[in-house]
């Protein structure tokens, strides 16, 4: 079988980075042809009896379909799937079309140690690998948000990292797992946002962007009412219904995001930094900085 169906890596000459219980396939500007590509045991770059393998097609066309999931998956451009499938898979590519992929596998305990949390989602993921049993977590392809496609250049960047390259993929990894669950809880739950008003949907969104843009400043939530000209209920509720975190929780996860950008660059001191997103006291950032990343902002730095 091997010798008449290559792994699929080497079919398109992949560019591949492995790490300890994650593997990340790049495959980027593949020319249009029309083909099908048979992924089995020996075929795959993956081992799919233990991972989840998450793909992101920013650009192409690829309908899937895996051995024990009834459906069929259209995977458009800027679309993803999240699927578990140790069986044998195929893979239609489309002809005289361009393909722009990436997919990442990650082992089903590493779910645990990335996420540091005891999540219903994960248990059941990982549960369901245990029993070999064939799944997609969204039950198709989902949106590929800009958020998304803006860590996956990032990871794609980091291959020329040679120092902390694994810790520093590992923090990209865990953001973009973040983002997937967010995008398929609201995939898979649409009464989310159905139930916002459009004109508070439009409020939320442009708070987002403000957010977004002003993380550092100051924000109570007296201050995010008159800005956004939404009560502090629709902010509580709304905010966390639409982007999968409170309205704090996402200020924090911003600032968390910036304290390691210049931890990264090394023209600040921790005192610095932790000054600079919102701490008052050095080890109050320390503690938030070592929940949010697994480690201390000193041993980070270094």
């Amino acid at each position: 079988m091997s010798d008449v169906n290559p792994r699929l890596d080497k079919v398109y000459n992949s560019q591949v980075i492995a790490l300890p219980n994650i593997k990340i396939v790049s495959n980027q500007n593949v020319a249009g042809h029309s083909t099908v590509l048979y992924e089995t045991k020996e075929t795959s770059p993956f081992q799919r009896n233990e991972d989840t393998v998450l793909t992101f097609l920013l650009d192409g066309s690829i309908d899937s379909y895996y051995g024990g999931i009834n459906s069929q998956f259209n995977v458009r451009s800027r679309t993803c799937t999240f699927v578990y499938g140790p069986g044998d898979n195929e893979h239609h590519l489309f002809p005289d079309t361009a393909m722009d992929s990436m997919a990442i596998g990650i082992n089903k305990q590493f779910f645990y140690d990335l996420l540091q949390e005891d999540d219903a989602v994960v248990e059941q993921i990982v549960n369901r690998i245990e029993r070999k049993e064939p799944f997609s977590l969204a039950g198709g392809a989902y949106r590929l948000t800009p958020a998304m496609f803006g860590l996956i250049q990032k990871i794609r960047e980091a291959a020329d990292i040679t120092s902390l390259r694994s810790l520093h993929l590992q923090n990209l990894l865990s953001e973009l797992l973040l983002h997937q669950f967010q995008e398929i809880a609201v995939s898979r739950k649409p009464e989310y946002s159905a139930t916002i008003r459009e004109n508070d949907l439009r409020k939320l969104r442009e708070l987002k962007v403000y957010l977004d843009q002003n993380f550092l400043s100051e924000l109570s939530l007296a201050i995010l009412v008159r800005l956004s000209g939404l009560n502090s209920y629709k902010i509580k509720t709304g905010f966390k219904a639409l982007y999968g975190h409170s309205v704090f929780e996402y200020i924090r996860l911003l600032r968390m995001k910036h304290a390691q950008a210049l931890l990264l660059d090394g023209s600040h001191n921790i005192s610095e930094i932790a000054a600079l997103v919102g701490y008052e006291h050095v080890q109050h950032f320390s503690t938030a900085f070592k929940k949010h990343y697994g480690v201390p902002p000193g041993k980070y730095k270094y």
